[in-house]
């Protein structure tokens, strides 16, 4: 899907979409863009799972241990590494 397309579906603009993509590869946080982020989930059927960044090594390494028994577990922990996003309010972490 492309930004444009959801945009569209989302009624944003579409430099909103860019933005919000932009900042989450930077690691720039905020409220706004959790929601954001959120509405982008449920208009794309999705459902996010958020993890506390003091979970994220357990839950990482229990997806490493998955990921040797099939395919399919390497593309899920490749999806995790790709989109976990530490929304802490620590800015220096």
């Amino acid at each position: 899907m492309t930004q444009p397309d959801l945009a569209q579906r989302l009624g944003r603009d579409r430099a909103r979409i860019s933005e919000l993509e932009r900042d989450l590869i930077h690691g720039r946080k905020g409220k706004d863009r959790l929601t954001l982020l959120l509405e982008c989930c449920d208009a794309l059927g999705i459902m996010p799972l958020l993890v506390p960044k003091e979970r994220y090594a357990d839950i990482a390494a229990s997806l490493a241990t998955v990921r040797s028994s099939s395919k399919r577990s390497d593309e899920r922990n490749e999806t995790f590494q790709d989109l976990f996003v530490d929304l802490s309010d620590d800015e220096d972490a």
